[in-house]
Parts: structure tokens; sequence; C-alpha cells
């Protein structure tokens, strides 16, 4: 778990007026322990005991909490959520992204999107984030793919 990024969130919610409730502390806390993106089901799953159900609104809420205060990402085209790898980054984000298993990378990586920026805003549209999601084959899968493929004899 990463002791640190829950204190710096408390720290965040106190200096900021927010609160920092248990849902909201739960669902940071799935995140920093999962090794993967998960979906808000997959967090509802993982929040889920014998005992505790949570209402799922009030999750999709935390999720909603921590995605505009910067604490996590979403990643679109998985439809799920990541810890930031910085611990609280607003605006531009970029993830590479494997096709084959679970590896997401978030890179820390300035694009400069000034030029289509001003081409929205001269169209009246006001830009507040990006992400842009690079996707391909990570180390270990194209290694698996290569020794997969049959070997051509001349």
């Amino acid at each position: 778990m990463n002791r640190g990024l829950l204190d710096k969130a408390y720290m965040h919610c106190m200096e900021r007026g927010h609160r920092f409730t248990p849902p909201r502390e739960r669902v940071l806390r799935v995140l920093t322990e999962a090794n993967r993106p998960l979906g808000a089901y997959d967090i509802l799953q993982q929040l889920t005991t014998d005992s505790d159900k949570p209402n799922p609104p009030t999750v999709y809420r935390a999720i909603q909490f921590w995605h505009q205060e910067g604490f996590i990402h979403c990643i679109d085209s998985l439809k799920a959520y990541v810890v930031c790898c910085s611990g609280q980054h607003l605006g531009q984000t970029h993830f590479l992204i494997c096709n084959s298993c679970d590896f997401v990378k978030e890179m820390d990586y300035r694009i400069d999107f000034e030029p289509l920026i001003n081409a929205a805003e001269s169209l009246g549209f006001s830009v507040d984030s990006s992400t842009v999601e690079l996707k391909g084959l990570c180390v270990n899968c194209k290694k698996e793919e290569r020794q997969a493929a049959p070997h051509s004899s001349s």
C-alpha cells in the first residue's frame, strides 16, 4: 500500500475543506493496492465483504472525486482507473497500454498541444485536460509473440 499517497490525499482534503470520508479512503486504498487498472465494478467488488456491501453511488462518487482532484486517472479505452504515478496531477496524461496483457504505464512526458488547443479555443471550446493512450505490445508480450512465431528455415 502507498501510505504516502493516502497521507497526501488526506492533507489535500484538509487543506481544501474536502471531507476525507471512509468511502473515499477505501476507494483510493483499493486503487493504490491494485497492480493494474480497475473498473468501477472491480473497485466495488473489492470493497464488498460478507458484512459490508457499499452503496454503488457512494463508490462512484468517491471515484469521481479522486479523478477530479487528480489522484487517479481514467483510462477511457479500458473504462478503468489507475492511481496517478506522481501522486496528484491534473491536465495532460499519457499511457502506454499493452493490447495483450494488463500492462499500463503512465508516462511523465509533456506534448505540445498548443496548436490543437488554440484551434479548439478558436471554436469556443475550452480544454481542461487531455489523455493520450498509446497502444501496442509490452516487452514481455513481444517476447512471447516472437517465441510463439514459427521459425523459418533457410
